[in-house]
């Protein structure tokens, strides 16, 4: 395995790190990482170094950056919006695979607000063959609320003051309906929202993966819960569930729970995989 950490982009202004194969299983497929949040290339808890490193002990070639404005790498071009600063980030990432490992299929992993990120680079770029969604949006269905409501009740037991608590939780949800919050809609307005770009890259043959974490008392806290928010909404989509994983991935194992979900969606073989999908 080598890591090269690399200045990047046009302006030279993108800072990222390439971790190469030293025996590249499939030369023309690699991984692009990129900021979760504010969070710099490394990750949360460092694990985009321990997955990177593990896919290249596998052939897999990926390269973790910073985007323009975060991390090491310089501001971004005031000529341009911030959106469209972030496809043109991660399609320049891309280029940089590219010429140093020979990928020409990527795969973009959103962490959060990556998601959309990942979404509007791989509509803008046909060599993107699969994003995975990683925590970017609620999927509520009546379901996933009672038993969000019965952890949170076993977790606070029935006293006095789990009883203040409650009535504090009833006014502001009751206050977040009247004023419409983003992010509290109900399913069908959800799927709306979602659907046409997911169906879009769908009928383009990208492969598209909703994951979500379920520790922490997680608004989607049951397997199947997001395929049952989409419904037949989108055709083809796939989903992941990791029970036990928080969504900044804390603990050790809740870290190794998530490298192995991505090294079975991402290798044939698994954990135990040497080569690439």
């Amino acid at each position: 395995m080598r890591e090269i950490t690399l200045a990047f982009g046009s302006d030279r202004g993108l800072i990222g790190t390439v971790c190469l194969p030293d025996d590249p299983a499939r030369a023309d497929f690699g991984l692009v990482l990129f900021n979760a949040g504010v969070v710099h290339r490394v990750g949360p808890h460092r694990i985009y170094v321990k997955l990177a490193r593990e896919l290249a002990s596998r052939g897999v070639a990926s390269i973790r950056f910073d985007l323009h404005g975060l991390g090491d790498s310089l501001r971004g071009s005031a000529s341009i919006g911030h959106a469209e600063q972030v496809v043109d980030d991660l399609r320049r990432a891309m280029d940089e695979l590219q010429r140093q490992s020979g990928a020409s299929r990527f795969t973009l992993l959103g962490f959060c607000s990556g998601v959309p990120q990942s979404r509007d680079a791989a509509l803008a770029d046909s060599r993107v063959d699969h994003v995975i969604l990683y925590d970017g949006f609620n999927v509520p269905t009546r379901r996933a609320q009672v038993r969000y409501m019965a952890q949170r009740l076993r977790a606070h037991g029935f006293g006095v003051e789990a009883a203040r608590l409650w009535l504090r939780r009833l006014v502001e949800h009751v206050a977040s309906r009247v004023r419409g919050r983003p992010g509290e809609q109900g399913g069908a307005g959800g799927v709306e929202k979602l659907a046409p770009a997911l169906r879009t890259l769908r009928e383009r043959g990208v492969q598209v993966t909703v994951l979500h974490s379920g520790a922490d008392f997680s608004a989607v806290n049951y397997h199947g819960q997001a395929a049952e928010f989409f419904g037949s909404a989108v055709a083809g989509l796939r989903f992941g569930f990791l029970p036990d994983v928080d969504h900044v991935l804390t603990s050790r194992q809740a870290q190794r729970s998530y490298i192995d979900w991505m090294l079975a969606t991402l290798l044939p073989d698994g954990v135990e995989g040497g080569r690439a999908r």
